[in-house]
């Protein structure tokens, strides 16, 4: 058998999708003990100070952990996004016609000689300003 012309150089990672879903089943997980602990409520055998302290306890232990979890997966998103954009870039740059960067540099080139018009104009403005 054989292989294609142009296989791909990158595959999703299917482990991504199970991440954000693990992190959902976390919360949905702190969400229904804390309707339970709601339940208990309503028999009215619990002493509600306890019950109260146990949500709180949850809440925080909930958010503690999202707040650490939340932090290492944007730092990984980060990287994703460097990674994904030099791809992108490189893509991009195989069809770039070499022409273009002289082009590109022409018109930068222009771009400044405006800023430094606009900043003589400017110079010439403070200078007439300050002269009585």
């Amino acid at each position: 058998m054989t292989e294609p012309l142009h296989p791909p150089f990158w595959k999703p990672l299917p482990a991504k999708t199970r991440l954000y879903e693990s992190l959902y089943a976390l919360n949905r997980g702190f969400e229904f003990t804390l309707l339970s602990l709601e339940r208990l409520e309503q028999f009215g055998m619990f002493e509600l100070e306890f019950l109260n302290a146990y949500k709180v306890s949850l809440e925080h232990i909930r958010s503690k952990a999202n707040g650490r979890l939340m932090e290492t997966l944007t730092q990984f998103e980060e990287e994703q996004n460097a990674y994904f954009d030099n791809l992108e870039r490189e893509w991009e740059d195989q069809f770039k016609d070499p022409d273009d960067a002289f082009f590109e540099a022409n018109d930068r080139k222009q771009e400044i000689k405006k800023k430094i018009k606009e900043l003589q104009k400017g110079l010439k403005r403070q200078k007439a300003k300050k002269q009585p």
